[in-house]
């Protein structure tokens, strides 16, 4: 009995250490999982700023919920059935139909607009999604993961909501063309093109003369590497252990810095644009106060 006891003694010691190292790689899924699913730091943004009334904008995080923007507050909603909600089409779909917002990774850096609201966006780092906005007439470049011109988007979404009706039109000028306006019709804003020769007025909502519609939309030329295509530039200097924090670059107007739990790096503004430390995002000179 007592050479079987022995014989037992260390499969007992392999089953224990098994058991632990199966326990410790649970325990580190379920942390990583915990990492990847924090939930939206908005900080003083206001979601349903800049957005139409009844325009309804997702859920960071759980594809199964929205907000419905009422009056400037967002109201939170949730679909039935486990259904998906569909920013673009504006309502709740099947499972796996739904046109989600990508998920925040622990392992690295990445940014995504935030669908329906032109300025918004959101920067994720160490798991950590971050609301952000762009500033004045600014928007959101998806292709260079940060504020830009609106003449290089032309970004309507904003504006229409799913109960514009006939008795409600919405016409919207063009941010890149003259002759070009939008048409929203439930919640989708559609391309339209006045008359060869004509321009789109903004007073009248119709399209004028060029001499009548006074439309005057400045020309801009650049190359935008995207942060996504380029290596991470760590930042320079020592960001506190707990927290989101934004930071002006030491030497640099038109660059910054971005802390996530004691984490840095380093971004830069659209050329043109310079961070402004009070607003902590990159804006036009113009509007800024200190330069």
């Amino acid at each position: 009995m007592r050479s079987m006891l022995l014989l037992l003694v260390p499969w007992a010691c392999c089953l224990v250490l098994a058991a632990s190292s199966a326990l410790e790689l649970t325990l580190s899924v379920e942390k990583t999982q915990l990492r990847n699913h924090q939930p939206l730091f908005e900080g003083t943004i206001k979601l349903c700023d800049n957005v139409a009334n009844k325009v309804f904008l997702p859920y960071v995080g759980d594809c199964t919920k929205y907000y419905l923007c009422w009056y400037g507050t967002a109201i939170e909603r949730k679909c039935e059935r486990n259904y998906q909600f569909d920013s673009k089409l504006q309502r709740c779909v099947r499972p796996g139909k739904g046109n989600c917002l990508p998920e925040c990774e622990f392992t690295k850096f990445s940014s995504f607009a935030y669908d329906r609201t032109c300025t918004k966006y959101v920067l994720c780092y160490y798991g950590i999604p971050v609301l952000r906005e762009c500033h004045e007439d600014l928007q959101f470049n998806a292709a260079t993961e940060r504020c830009d011109y609106p003449q290089f988007l032309d970004c309507v979404d904003n504006e229409c909501s799913v109960f514009n009706n006939a008795n409600d039109l919405r016409l919207i000028p063009s941010k890149t063309s003259c002759s070009k306006y939008f048409l929203c019709d439930r919640a989708q804003p559609k391309n339209m093109t006045c008359s060869e020769g004509l321009h789109f007025g903004k007073e009248c909502s119709c399209c004028q003369t060029p001499e009548e519609a006074e439309c005057k939309l400045p020309a801009l030329k650049r190359h935008i590497e995207a942060y996504s295509n380029s290596p991470l530039r760590r930042a320079d200097i020592i960001c506190p252990s707990d927290g989101v924090h934004f930071y002006a670059h030491k030497t640099r107007k038109d660059a910054y810095y971005f802390c996530a739990d004691g984490h840095g790096i380093t971004l830069d503004c659209t050329p043109g644009l310079k961070y402004d430390p009070r607003a902590q995002e990159c804006r036009n000179p113009k509007y800024m106060q200190f330069l």
